[in-house]
Protein backbone atom coordinates (compact mmCIF):
# COMPACT_ATOMS: atom_id res chain seq x y z
CA UNK A 1 0.00 0.00 0.00
CA UNK A 2 1.10 3.51 -1.16
CA UNK A 3 1.52 5.84 1.25
CA UNK A 4 0.20 9.22 0.40
CA UNK A 5 3.78 11.67 -0.08
CA UNK A 6 3.25 14.53 2.04
CA UNK A 7 3.30 18.03 0.88
CA UNK A 8 6.69 19.52 1.10
CA UNK A 9 6.24 23.24 3.35
CA UNK A 10 7.56 26.19 1.30
CA UNK A 11 11.45 26.83 2.81
CA UNK A 12 11.08 29.23 6.03
CA UNK A 13 13.19 31.57 3.71
CA UNK A 14 11.21 32.17 1.09
CA UNK A 15 8.32 32.42 3.49
CA UNK A 16 10.33 35.25 5.30
CA UNK A 17 11.23 37.24 2.26
CA UNK A 18 7.22 36.97 0.68
CA UNK A 19 6.28 38.64 3.95
CA UNK A 20 9.03 41.54 4.02
CA UNK A 21 8.41 42.16 0.43
CA UNK A 22 4.65 42.28 1.30
CA UNK A 23 5.05 44.35 3.89
CA UNK A 24 7.50 46.93 2.26
CA UNK A 25 5.09 47.52 -0.30
CA UNK A 26 2.32 47.98 1.25
CA UNK A 27 3.14 51.99 2.04
CA UNK A 28 3.54 52.13 -1.85
CA UNK A 29 -0.10 50.92 -2.64
CA UNK A 30 -0.91 53.32 0.45
CA UNK A 31 0.37 55.96 -1.58
CA UNK A 32 -0.81 54.94 -4.83
CA UNK A 33 -4.43 54.89 -3.68
CA UNK A 34 -3.68 57.86 -1.65
CA UNK A 35 -2.58 59.95 -5.21
CA UNK A 36 -5.27 58.40 -7.26
CA UNK A 37 -8.19 59.60 -4.73
CA UNK A 38 -6.59 63.82 -4.20
CA UNK A 39 -6.51 63.11 -7.91
CA UNK A 40 -9.61 62.47 -8.35
CA UNK A 41 -11.12 64.94 -5.25
CA UNK A 42 -9.46 67.90 -6.63
CA UNK A 43 -9.79 67.40 -10.60
CA UNK A 44 -11.93 70.46 -12.63
CA UNK A 45 -15.38 69.72 -12.26
CA UNK A 46 -16.87 71.68 -15.77
CA UNK A 47 -20.21 70.60 -16.54
CA UNK A 48 -21.88 73.23 -17.93
CA UNK A 49 -25.20 74.61 -16.99
CA UNK A 50 -28.13 73.22 -19.31
CA UNK A 51 -30.34 75.81 -18.21
CA UNK A 52 -31.25 78.69 -20.64
CA UNK A 53 -30.44 81.54 -19.08
CA UNK A 54 -33.23 83.75 -20.17
CA UNK A 55 -35.60 82.11 -17.31
CA UNK A 56 -33.35 84.49 -15.17
CA UNK A 57 -33.85 87.62 -16.78
CA UNK A 58 -32.48 89.30 -19.57
CA UNK A 59 -28.96 87.70 -20.15
CA UNK A 60 -25.71 88.75 -21.62
CA UNK A 61 -22.48 86.41 -22.04
CA UNK A 62 -20.47 87.23 -19.47
CA UNK A 63 -16.40 86.61 -19.34
CA UNK A 64 -13.83 88.10 -17.36
CA UNK A 65 -9.92 87.01 -17.03
CA UNK A 66 -8.41 86.20 -13.70
CA UNK A 67 -4.90 87.67 -12.59
CA UNK A 68 -3.82 84.19 -13.15
CA UNK A 69 -5.05 84.13 -16.93
CA UNK A 70 -7.78 81.88 -16.39
CA UNK A 71 -11.12 83.25 -18.08
CA UNK A 72 -14.34 82.83 -16.04
CA UNK A 73 -17.76 82.36 -17.74
CA UNK A 74 -21.24 83.16 -16.48
CA UNK A 75 -24.21 85.42 -17.59
CA UNK A 76 -24.69 89.17 -16.46
CA UNK A 77 -28.60 89.93 -15.54
CA UNK A 78 -29.32 93.90 -15.90
CA UNK A 79 -31.97 96.07 -15.16
CA UNK A 80 -32.89 99.34 -16.17
CA UNK A 81 -31.88 101.36 -13.28
CA UNK A 82 -28.31 99.50 -12.48
CA UNK A 83 -28.29 100.90 -8.89
CA UNK A 84 -27.16 97.42 -7.22
CA UNK A 85 -25.15 94.38 -8.29
CA UNK A 86 -25.46 90.86 -6.26
CA UNK A 87 -22.95 88.60 -6.99
CA UNK A 88 -23.20 84.90 -6.74
CA UNK A 89 -20.62 82.11 -6.06
CA UNK A 90 -22.12 78.63 -6.38
CA UNK A 91 -20.98 75.82 -4.56
CA UNK A 92 -18.25 72.49 -5.15
CA UNK A 93 -19.22 70.62 -7.91
CA UNK A 94 -22.02 72.92 -9.29
CA UNK A 95 -22.53 75.78 -11.51
CA UNK A 96 -24.18 79.38 -11.85
CA UNK A 97 -27.35 77.54 -12.31
CA UNK A 98 -27.07 76.47 -8.28
CA UNK A 99 -28.00 80.15 -8.01
CA UNK A 100 -30.68 80.83 -10.71
CA UNK A 101 -33.35 80.64 -8.73
CA UNK A 102 -32.67 83.35 -6.40
CA UNK A 103 -31.03 85.39 -8.82
CA UNK A 104 -34.18 85.53 -10.49
CA UNK A 105 -36.38 86.41 -7.48
CA UNK A 106 -33.66 89.00 -7.21
CA UNK A 107 -33.26 90.67 -10.66
CA UNK A 108 -37.41 90.55 -10.18
CA UNK A 109 -36.75 92.92 -7.34
CA UNK A 110 -34.61 95.65 -8.96
CA UNK A 111 -31.09 94.25 -8.56
CA UNK A 112 -28.45 93.49 -11.33
CA UNK A 113 -27.31 89.60 -10.96
CA UNK A 114 -24.34 88.41 -11.84
CA UNK A 115 -24.00 84.78 -11.90
CA UNK A 116 -20.73 82.76 -13.06
CA UNK A 117 -19.02 79.61 -12.76
CA UNK A 118 -16.08 79.79 -10.43
CA UNK A 119 -12.75 78.26 -12.20
CA UNK A 120 -12.77 74.32 -12.81
CA UNK A 121 -16.56 74.75 -12.85
CA UNK A 122 -19.40 74.70 -15.32
CA UNK A 123 -17.67 76.59 -18.91
CA UNK A 124 -14.95 78.56 -16.71
CA UNK A 125 -11.48 77.40 -17.97
CA UNK A 126 -10.14 74.46 -15.78
CA UNK A 127 -8.25 74.20 -12.55
CA UNK A 128 -7.94 72.04 -9.82
CA UNK A 129 -10.34 72.49 -6.70
CA UNK A 130 -8.59 74.40 -4.16
CA UNK A 131 -11.21 74.67 -1.19
CA UNK A 132 -11.20 78.45 -1.57
CA UNK A 133 -7.92 79.68 -2.05
CA UNK A 134 -7.04 79.95 -5.90
CA UNK A 135 -10.93 80.94 -6.13
CA UNK A 136 -10.70 83.72 -4.33
CA UNK A 137 -8.92 85.36 -7.52
CA UNK A 138 -11.95 84.24 -9.32
CA UNK A 139 -14.04 87.00 -6.86
CA UNK A 140 -11.43 89.69 -7.16
CA UNK A 141 -12.27 89.47 -11.17
CA UNK A 142 -15.92 89.91 -10.85
CA UNK A 143 -15.08 92.90 -8.28
CA UNK A 144 -12.75 94.25 -10.96
CA UNK A 145 -15.40 94.02 -13.96
CA UNK A 146 -17.45 95.60 -11.81
CA UNK A 147 -15.65 98.54 -11.22
CA UNK A 148 -15.60 98.91 -14.78
CA UNK A 149 -19.19 98.61 -15.39
CA UNK A 150 -19.53 101.57 -12.35
CA UNK A 151 -20.82 99.30 -9.95
CA UNK A 152 -17.66 100.78 -6.59
CA UNK A 153 -17.59 98.16 -3.84
CA UNK A 154 -20.26 99.35 -1.68
CA UNK A 155 -23.12 98.89 -4.38
CA UNK A 156 -21.53 95.46 -4.49
CA UNK A 157 -23.30 92.35 -2.52
CA UNK A 158 -21.72 88.85 -2.72
CA UNK A 159 -24.07 85.73 -2.28
CA UNK A 160 -22.39 82.78 -1.96
CA UNK A 161 -23.74 79.06 -1.24
CA UNK A 162 -21.30 76.46 0.74
CA UNK A 163 -17.87 76.77 -0.91
CA UNK A 164 -18.81 79.82 -2.67
CA UNK A 165 -19.70 81.28 0.61
CA UNK A 166 -17.02 80.35 2.56
CA UNK A 167 -14.44 81.44 -0.40
CA UNK A 168 -16.55 85.31 -0.03
CA UNK A 169 -15.46 85.18 3.47
CA UNK A 170 -11.62 83.89 2.50
CA UNK A 171 -11.23 86.90 0.42
CA UNK A 172 -12.99 89.32 2.62
CA UNK A 173 -10.75 88.51 5.47
CA UNK A 174 -8.12 89.99 3.48
CA UNK A 175 -9.61 92.30 1.03
CA UNK A 176 -11.65 95.61 2.48
CA UNK A 177 -13.50 96.05 -0.66
CA UNK A 178 -15.98 92.51 -0.13
CA UNK A 179 -18.58 94.11 1.70
CA UNK A 180 -22.09 93.26 2.03
CA UNK A 181 -22.11 89.48 2.36
CA UNK A 182 -24.93 86.63 2.34
CA UNK A 183 -23.25 83.16 3.21
CA UNK A 184 -25.60 80.18 3.14
CA UNK A 185 -24.24 77.00 4.75
CA UNK A 186 -20.12 78.13 4.90
CA UNK A 187 -17.61 76.40 6.57
CA UNK A 188 -15.74 77.36 9.23
CA UNK A 189 -12.40 75.00 9.71
CA UNK A 190 -11.79 72.81 6.78
CA UNK A 191 -9.51 70.67 8.42
CA UNK A 192 -12.43 69.82 11.33
CA UNK A 193 -15.10 69.32 8.26
CA UNK A 194 -12.48 66.77 6.39
CA UNK A 195 -12.17 64.67 9.46
CA UNK A 196 -16.20 63.56 8.86
CA UNK A 197 -16.74 64.42 4.86
CA UNK A 198 -13.68 63.10 3.31
CA UNK A 199 -14.32 59.50 3.64
CA UNK A 200 -17.94 59.70 2.39
CA UNK A 201 -16.13 62.01 -0.86
CA UNK A 202 -13.44 59.34 -1.55
CA UNK A 203 -15.07 55.77 -0.43
CA UNK A 204 -12.14 55.01 1.37
CA UNK A 205 -11.60 54.40 5.38
CA UNK A 206 -10.66 57.33 7.15
CA UNK A 207 -6.98 55.94 7.36
CA UNK A 208 -6.54 56.72 4.43
CA UNK A 209 -7.17 61.01 4.76
CA UNK A 210 -4.11 62.01 6.08
CA UNK A 211 -2.49 60.03 2.71
CA UNK A 212 -4.55 61.70 0.48
CA UNK A 213 -4.63 65.67 1.93
CA UNK A 214 -0.92 64.88 1.72
CA UNK A 215 -0.72 63.70 -1.49
CA UNK A 216 -3.40 66.92 -2.39
CA UNK A 217 -0.58 69.39 -1.32
CA UNK A 218 2.70 67.61 -2.23
CA UNK A 219 1.55 66.64 -5.76
CA UNK A 220 -1.18 68.55 -6.69
CA UNK A 221 -0.59 71.40 -5.09
CA UNK A 222 -3.82 71.99 -2.95
CA UNK A 223 -3.51 73.05 0.75
CA UNK A 224 -5.95 72.38 3.19
CA UNK A 225 -4.40 72.22 6.33
CA UNK A 226 -4.79 76.09 6.98
CA UNK A 227 -7.91 76.99 5.73
CA UNK A 228 -9.78 78.03 9.20
CA UNK A 229 -12.01 81.36 8.68
CA UNK A 230 -13.91 80.83 11.32
CA UNK A 231 -10.47 81.65 13.36
CA UNK A 232 -9.93 84.78 11.46
CA UNK A 233 -13.31 85.86 10.79
CA UNK A 234 -12.99 89.17 13.72
CA UNK A 235 -11.20 89.99 11.13
CA UNK A 236 -14.77 91.50 8.66
CA UNK A 237 -14.70 94.26 11.18
CA UNK A 238 -18.40 96.15 10.87
CA UNK A 239 -18.62 95.27 7.46
CA UNK A 240 -22.60 93.57 7.21
CA UNK A 241 -22.70 89.97 7.20
CA UNK A 242 -25.69 87.52 7.06
CA UNK A 243 -25.14 84.09 7.67
CA UNK A 244 -28.01 81.60 6.94
CA UNK A 245 -27.54 77.84 7.88
CA UNK A 246 -29.68 74.82 8.48
CA UNK A 247 -29.45 73.26 12.02
CA UNK A 248 -30.04 69.72 9.63
CA UNK A 249 -27.01 70.63 7.46
CA UNK A 250 -25.32 66.88 7.25
CA UNK A 251 -22.44 67.97 5.53
CA UNK A 252 -21.23 71.33 6.62
CA UNK A 253 -22.63 71.27 10.90
CA UNK A 254 -24.42 74.46 11.36
CA UNK A 255 -21.80 74.71 14.35
CA UNK A 256 -19.75 76.47 11.50
CA UNK A 257 -22.02 78.68 10.89
CA UNK A 258 -22.39 79.57 14.81
CA UNK A 259 -18.81 80.29 14.92
CA UNK A 260 -18.14 82.25 11.87
CA UNK A 261 -21.07 84.69 13.36
CA UNK A 262 -19.96 84.80 16.94
CA UNK A 263 -16.43 85.63 16.05
CA UNK A 264 -17.49 88.31 13.22
CA UNK A 265 -19.22 89.88 16.08
CA UNK A 266 -22.18 92.46 16.01
CA UNK A 267 -22.22 93.00 12.71
CA UNK A 268 -23.41 89.35 11.61
CA UNK A 269 -26.64 87.76 12.50
CA UNK A 270 -27.23 84.32 12.09
CA UNK A 271 -30.55 82.44 10.91
CA UNK A 272 -30.25 79.09 11.73
CA UNK A 273 -33.48 77.12 10.61
CA UNK A 274 -35.01 73.87 12.06
CA UNK A 275 -35.15 71.16 9.93
CA UNK A 276 -32.95 72.40 7.09
CA UNK A 277 -30.47 70.60 5.12
CA UNK A 278 -27.26 72.02 3.76
CA UNK A 279 -28.13 75.13 0.95
CA UNK A 280 -31.69 74.23 1.82
CA UNK A 281 -33.28 77.36 3.17
CA UNK A 282 -33.78 78.81 -0.45
CA UNK A 283 -35.72 75.31 -1.48
CA UNK A 284 -37.36 75.30 1.87
CA UNK A 285 -38.66 78.94 2.40
CA UNK A 286 -37.99 80.81 -0.77
CA UNK A 287 -40.59 83.52 0.09
CA UNK A 288 -38.97 84.24 3.40
CA UNK A 289 -35.57 83.54 1.97
CA UNK A 290 -35.73 86.08 -0.74
CA UNK A 291 -37.58 88.20 1.64
CA UNK A 292 -34.83 88.08 3.84
CA UNK A 293 -31.51 88.20 1.86
CA UNK A 294 -33.27 91.29 -0.47
CA UNK A 295 -34.23 93.70 3.01
CA UNK A 296 -30.51 93.10 3.57
CA UNK A 297 -28.75 94.47 0.52
CA UNK A 298 -31.14 97.04 0.25
CA UNK A 299 -30.30 98.32 4.12
CA UNK A 300 -26.55 97.77 3.28
CA UNK A 301 -25.71 98.68 -0.34
CA UNK A 302 -25.42 102.19 -1.38
CA UNK A 303 -27.54 102.63 -4.50
CA UNK A 304 -29.74 106.22 -4.47
CA UNK A 305 -28.98 107.08 -8.23
CA UNK A 306 -28.25 104.68 -11.46
CA UNK A 307 -24.43 103.89 -12.32
CA UNK A 308 -23.77 105.00 -15.82
CA UNK A 309 -22.82 101.95 -17.92
CA UNK A 310 -19.28 102.82 -19.10
CA UNK A 311 -17.84 99.33 -20.95
CA UNK A 312 -19.62 97.04 -22.96
CA UNK A 313 -19.64 93.28 -21.67
CA UNK A 314 -17.37 90.76 -23.18
CA UNK A 315 -19.37 88.89 -25.92
CA UNK A 316 -22.82 90.37 -25.12
CA UNK A 317 -25.75 88.41 -26.34
CA UNK A 318 -29.55 87.89 -25.38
Amino acid sequence: MDVPARRRRPPFRIVAVASIVAVAAMPFGYLGVAIVSAHYLTRPSNRPARLDPRLVGPAERWEATTEDGLTLRGWYFPTEERRRLVVGVHGMLMNWEELAGVGRDLHARGFDVLLFDLRGHGRSDPARLSMGRDERADLRAALRWAGEEGFPPDRVGWLGWSLGASTILLEGLENPEIGAAVLDSPFGDLPELLDTQLSAHSGLPPQFNPGILLAAHLVYGVRTDDLKPARLASGWGERPMLVIHGEDDSIVPVSHGRAIARAVGESCELVALPGVEHVGAYRDHRSRYVDRVDRFFREHLEGGDAVARSVAVPTAGR
